[in-house]
């Protein structure tokens, strides 16, 4: 299985971006980071989740 790349990776994230987009939905400041971080492998898919459930209890 090849790798992927960092470009490739950020270019499927700005695509999903762009779609929830177009249904009405407004990233906050920090969003993408965050994802990126998961998407690079800096943080676990369950710390992804926590951060984001923290974010939304504020």
């Amino acid at each position: 299985m090849r790798q992927v790349s960092n470009d490739e990776r950020i270019n499927a994230l700005d695509n999903a971006i762009a779609s929830v987009e177009m249904e009405g939905f407004e990233f906050a400041d920090g969003e993408k980071e965050l994802c990126m971080a998961a998407l690079e492998g800096k943080i676990t898919k369950d710390d992804f989740i926590k951060i984001l459930l923290e974010r939304c209890r504020v």
